[in-house]
């Protein structure tokens, strides 16, 4: 497929002389319009007997009528040409991509809770204050993905000063946790209480909004409260999970959530109403008394009691809610062609996300061909194996300070682009000790606001509906432990550790120009996160597709998980490309296209644009002007 370049319009004037010359062209043009016949034969007539009176008044008749059915024939093709742009415009505007004349955007898995944050901008908050209340929203709707018991990454990038720094408020272990506690009893790492780790999202949400937000705290968080309190309609996300075959099925009929989502032994459909007034009783007090109810007042004690009287007891603490606070980080950053791009440091994949583009970056001339996609594929495999040596840098700190700085840098993608070949290979030569945890749920957002304040969030709970253990206050809990890896690894368990996380919020912008591309951009959907913010990016900065192709193309993914040569291939790809990956010894295995939900907004110089990602059901847009 050839590359597009829609951009180059933007980047380029197609006319920068002075606005009078074009006037000037179009008087000239005027002054040269021939005179009409009439005016040219006056002379000629003034000679000529006199007509009679009768014959005067017929042709003046019939120049009126003629007349008449003239602007009978302009009015009717005015009112037809009209009717055509009106119609036009309006399925440009439902239909089509964002419209240029947007001042900001947001872009989430919900178009809700996208038009709860535009609800912030047009209060006159700005891009933190729409994202705050649109995840909250998230919370309630997209209750099987992320939520008040989960935890995630904030990224804020301020463009006019290119300031950035994250909010990393992941979950934490519980203070009691211990690396060999799930020995003998692997489920209880994923399922019940034992599974929950410490939440972090609602502080999170807090300490941003306390930092950059305008509006009033009860202002953002309100909007959630009244959709769980008066009932929202369930998204065909939603229906899809409760539907798949990868949902415990029986853990979830057993647990205190499935009601709201099963009538008559049957799940839910898509558009059916959900009421969740625990929820909202819980958000009402969130925003009239902050994060310390949660954390160290009634909800606390709702938590810690859900947890003991589970049939396998959880572990976490009122200390351990008390004790929890958000990390401020520095980004990491590279460069890729003539743009800068950021994300978010360990615990998150952000680094992964880079070593990939810094891969990517030394090969000239790639296109949508087999050997480009193996290309692809192959930073892929190197990335993941490099993500083995992340975790939380209070931890093991300079160990994981050291494997960031090598995988980010130029030189790494140097060396790994030399050690490639037109072969994949088995796992031993990307790393000597892979383990992966799969997992699928996650909820992301994207905003851009008017005075260039970008936002990108992603939160989680982890696998769908986290560990099915919901409180007597509506808090559905969060399985988090399981993203620990194994006893003797960087990311093994300990008390008031962060596990590794997939999550890899992210922005790009053009160096060197402020009113060049700039892009807030993320994904949900577990492990496939990477590869999917990685493939939009090669997509839109590389083979120069529009915005929306750029999201919506099919992807691939492979992550060494369960073994090297495995590719997951949605549908779309031409057949020539699938062969000769095969050839190339890639396993491909055709999937649905759900690998992953990018959600991107992108401004150049005034010109905004805003995808979401339409593999997850429900998701929307929003633009403010």
């Amino acid at each position: 497929m050839a590359s597009e370049g829609k951009y180059d319009e933007l980047r380029e004037p197609q006319y920068s002389g002075d606005k009078s010359e074009l006037l000037d062209d179009s008087t000239t043009n005027k002054s040269n319009i021939p005179h009409s016949e009439s005016n040219s034969s006056s002379d000629h007539s003034a000679h000529k007997p006199l007509t009679s009176p009768n014959k005067i008044l017929e042709a003046e008749k019939a120049v009126l009528q003629d007349q008449s059915r003239g602007l009978r024939i302009i009015i009717i093709c005015a009112f037809v040409f009209s009717l055509v742009i009106t119609v036009a415009l309006i399925l440009s505007i439902y239909l089509g991509p964002p419209q240029i004349g947007a001042n900001a955007a947001i872009s989430s898995d919900v178009r809700e809770c996208s038009d709860i944050g535009l609800q912030m901008l047009n209060k006159g908050g700005n891009a933190v204050d729409a994202a705050v209340a649109a995840m909250f929203c998230l919370g309630v709707v997209n209750a099987e993905s992320s939520g008040l018991g989960g935890g995630g990454f904030m990224l804020v990038h301020d463009h006019k000063v290119e300031k950035s720094e994250v909010f990393d408020f992941r979950e934490t272990a519980p203070s009691q946790a211990r690396p060999e506690m799930y020995k003998g009893s692997p489920l209880k790492q994923k399922l019940g209480a034992l599974a929950v780790a410490v939440p972090g999202e609602l502080k999170g949400m807090e300490a941003a909004h306390q930092k950059y937000g305008k509006l009033p705290w009860k202002t953002v968080v309100s909007p959630a409260a009244n959709l769980a309190r008066n009932g929202f309609h369930m998204t065909g996300h939603t229906e899809f999970v409760l539907n798949s075959p990868k949902l415990n099925l029986e853990a979830f009929m057993q647990s205190k959530i499935a009601p709201f989502y099963i009538i008559d032994g049957k799940p839910k459909k898509t558009g059916d109403l959900i009421v969740r007034k625990e929820l909202a009783e819980t958000l009402d007090k969130i925003a009239t008394e902050g994060s310390a109810v949660f954390y160290s007042g009634g909800i606390a004690d709702s938590i810690v009691k859900e947890l003991v009287n589970a049939g396998s007891p959880g572990i976490v603490t009122k200390d351990d809610l008390a004790n929890y606070e958000v990390q401020m980080r520095s980004v990491v950053k590279t460069t890729y062609k003539d743009y800068t791009v950021e994300s978010v440091p360990a615990p998150g994949s952000g680094p992964v996300v880079l070593s990939i583009m810094n891969f990517m970056e030394g090969y000239l001339d790639l296109m949508s061909d087999a050997q480009s996609y193996h290309l692809l594929l192959e930073a892929f495999k190197f990335g993941y194996a490099q993500r083995g040596l992340l975790g939380d840098p209070k931890f093991n700190t300079q160990a994981i300070e050291n494997a960031t700085t090598v995988m980010i840098s130029k030189e790494e993608a140097a060396r790994l682009r030399n050690i490639t070949t037109n072969q994949t290979r088995d796992a031993s030569f990307y790393s000597s000790s892979v383990h992966q945890t799969p997992d699928a749920g996650t909820s992301h957002l994207s905003v851009i606001d008017t005075a260039e304040l970008m936002v990108s969030v992603t939160s989680t709970i982890n696998d769908w509906f986290g560990s099915m253990v919901l409180t007597d206050t509506g808090i559905l809990l969060n399985n988090q432990m399981a993203d620990f890896g194994l006893p003797g690894t960087v990311n093994e368990i300990r008390g008031g550790k962060r596990p590794q996380s997939s999550m890899s919020p992210t922005v790009v912008y053009e160096t060197g120009h402020l009113c060049g591309l700039r892009m807030a951009c993320g994904a949900a959907n577990g492990t496939r996160i990477i590869t999917g913010i990685a493939e939009v990016l090669f997509n839109n900065l590389t083979l120069n597709y529009y915005l929306e192709k750029s999201v919506s193309s099919p992807r691939m993914h492979s992550d060494l998980y369960p073994n090297a040569s495995l590719v997951e291939v949605e549908d779309g790809f031409p057949g020539e490309v699938l062969t000769g990956l095969k050839a190339m010894g890639h396993a491909v295995q055709g999937v649905p296209r759900e690998l992953s939900a990018v959600n991107v907004v992108l401004k150049i110089k005034d010109n905004i644009e805003a995808v979401a990602d339409q593999r997850k059901a429900g998701s929307g847009t929003a633009w403010f002007k």
